[in-house]
């Protein structure tokens, strides 16, 4: 009877051994589905590029001029179109109730097109924009599980390191193009993002890879980059 028992027991614990592995395999399996897919060299060639060094670029058929912004007491600056102007803090209020809510927010005539950036308190390292960005990542894939990934990268951009990610979001009045980006400024984390109703992202996910690459930090111009 012992002997019996034993290799029940014994039965049982390779069952138990059996059904962890079996699980360990479903969620493997469930996080490679969730995982953002590689972008291919050939569909990042097919992103139209947007030169906004110009005067003026053309949006929807039409001339709009571009300006040079200085960002948060001037640590970095930026170029975008001038159909932005800071989004009133009654009207940044109603869009972002959140106390947490970005330090500064353009946004264009229809409050439909926004670029905002945030100084966050979390300490950042230039070595660790990478990581930042793939717990973003990891962050937003538990978040929005049903989201559209476009592109991830790391790039350099005035000799620092940015971390960009570009996801399409579900939300009540349509899905959203967002274009998040990473930085480290004075040893702290910086967020950016730009976006807009997916509709529009044919015409303005360029501009805002365009802007993004734009961006030129104040802690380089020593080195003999940066802002000017």
């Amino acid at each position: 009877m012992k002997f019996i028992d034993e290799k029940i027991i014994a039965l049982r614990n390779e069952m138990r051994e059996q059904e962890q592995h079996e699980l360990a395999q479903r969620q493997v399996a469930l996080q490679k589905e969730q995982e953002p897919e590689p972008v291919s060299e050939q569909e990042k060639q097919d992103l139209e590029k947007v030169n906004i060094y110009q005067s003026y670029i053309i949006i929807d058929d039409e001339k709009v001029g571009v300006m040079e912004q200085s960002l948060l007491d001037g640590k970095m600056t930026i170029r975008m179109p001038k159909l932005f102007s800071k989004m009133s803090t009654e009207l940044a209020a109603l869009k972002y109730p959140s106390d947490r809510r970005p330090n500064l927010i353009y946004t264009d005539e229809s409050s439909s097109i926004n670029l905002a950036f945030n100084l966050t308190p979390h300490r950042l390292k230039e070595e660790g924009v990478a990581a930042f960005q793939e717990n973003m990542i990891d962050i937003l894939e538990q978040a929005q599980p049903s989201a559209d990934w476009l592109d991830t990268d790391v790039l350099k951009i005035d000799e620092k390191t940015v971390g960009f990610l570009e996801i399409i979001t579900p939300a009540i009045d349509g899905d959203i193009f967002n274009l998040m980006f990473f930085a480290s400024i004075e040893g702290v984390a910086l967020i950016g993002t730009f976006n807009c109703m997916e509709e529009d992202l044919e015409t303005w996910r360029p501009i805002a890879r365009a802007m993004m690459e734009s961006l030129r930090f104040a802690s380089n111009s020593r080195n003999g980059g940066g802002i000017g």
